[in-house]
């Protein structure tokens, strides 16, 4: 995860959908009047889809479905685990509430995104609280360690994931990391790499020759981009490999086979990370997903080759979820399986992006504001 003052970051993949009302009417407008128009009525279910469970949805801030619980924090700091099976974690508890819901070493509920920067901990098959993290508007987690960020004196402080003791701090302007490493960009052009476990430095402060970069820690490489480049640098000794311009990209990533995938405002750029030469460009992928599934702003999905670009199979309006692809249609929701195309059931109403997966699981908040979990066949 980077942050940075200057090059807006990328926002963080979430595991918790965020509820959202606006867009959630106006598609149930538009898909009545079409069914009204139509005479469509509401179908039977098909492929052995079966309802696990269905709770009121109002008040919720965020949610996030696991193979064995559905989680939700309402509005008013409450914090629920309903069971999706035997012995599965079932409880309510309270938090500060927050817009992200994570799952973090399979035991820690963790809950941030709140407008009072604060970071809440808990047990996630409990509910009891762990600890609290303070200060920290963005944090980030990697494996047992937690990385918060202070706005007011932009200080790194990495703490233990399961007790929130202290383990080490730095100031930060800006940085990325991941589970050995974190690099510092100190926002005059230079940076230096720290061990994640304990903050020392393991390659010294280097000025990397480019003004307003951020920067993203993939493997043994550090990419930094800017407002027209994206260049490649070595993270033992901070040595640059190659520079290419003309390439203005807010989020960069590893996808496909080894290959460096750059998202900015002229879309989608493919490059070779050895050399930084571009493999490819598609103006209108604004979104990339794993197995080389691409979006563009108006709901067009497909799934190309990442080596070529060449589009393998359309995917229609529908964003996938975990391995499915939702189709609303008047009055329902077709379920379709995203690797072999074929149709698993049928759904009421309801809006993609309101939608999680989880194993077996599908759960989406529906129209009349519940929130329901189907067992998918």
């Amino acid at each position: 995860m980077l942050i940075d003052l200057d090059v807006a970051p990328p926002a963080p993949e979430r595991l918790a959908r965020a509820r959202r009302p606006g867009r959630y009417a106006l598609l149930a407008v538009a898909v009545l009047v079409l069914a009204l128009m139509t005479g469509s009525s509401a179908p039977g279910r098909l492929g052995g889809v079966t309802e696990v469970l269905s709770l009121p949805a109002s008040g919720v801030s965020t949610s996030l479905l696991t193979e064995q619980a559905l989680y939700l924090v309402r509005a008013d700091g409450g914090v629920e685990a309903h069971p999706l099976c035997p012995g599965c974690p079932s409880w309510t508890s309270r938090a500060t509430p927050g817009q992200r819901l994570t799952v973090a070493a399979g035991d820690t509920l963790v809950i941030d995104g709140s407008e009072a920067a604060v970071a809440t901990f808990l047990d996630a098959r409990t509910g009891a609280l762990r600890w609290r993290l303070r200060d920290s508007p963005i944090i980030d987690i990697l494996g047992t360690r937690v990385l918060g960020w202070s706005l007011d004196n932009h200080e790194l402080h990495v703490h233990d994931l399961g007790t929130g003791r202290k383990l080490w701090s730095r100031p930060a302007p800006a940085y990325t990391g991941d589970g050995a490493y974190v690099a510092i960009l100190d926002g005059r052009g230079g940076a230096s790499v720290v061990s994640a476990a304990d903050g020392h430095e393991v390659t010294a402060r280097r000025d990397l020759g480019l003004s307003r970069v951020a920067g993203q820690l993939l493997g043994d490489q550090l990419i930094v981009f800017g407002a027209d480049f994206i260049a490649g640098f070595r993270r033992d000794g901070l040595r640059r490999e190659w520079l290419t311009r003309g390439i203005a990209s807010y989020q960069v990533s590893r996808c496909g086979d080894g290959l460096l995938c750059a998202v900015g405002v002229d879309g989608l750029t493919v490059l070779d990370p050895a050399d930084g030469s571009v493999r490819w460009t598609g103006p209108n992928w604004r979104v990339v997903r794993p197995g080389g599934v691409v979006g563009e702003e108006s709901d067009r999905w497909a799934q190309v080759d990442l080596a070529t670009g060449r589009v393998l199979r359309e995917l229609g309006p529908a964003a996938p979820i975990g391995g499915l692809r939702l189709s609303p249609e008047p009055g329902r929701t077709t379920v379709i399986g995203l690797a072999d195309g074929r149709v698993r059931g049928t759904l009421p109403l309801v809006l993609p992006d309101a939608c999680g997966a989880a194993g077996p699981y599908l759960g989406c908040e529906t129209p009349d504001v519940n929130y329901v979990v189907w067992r998918m066949p």
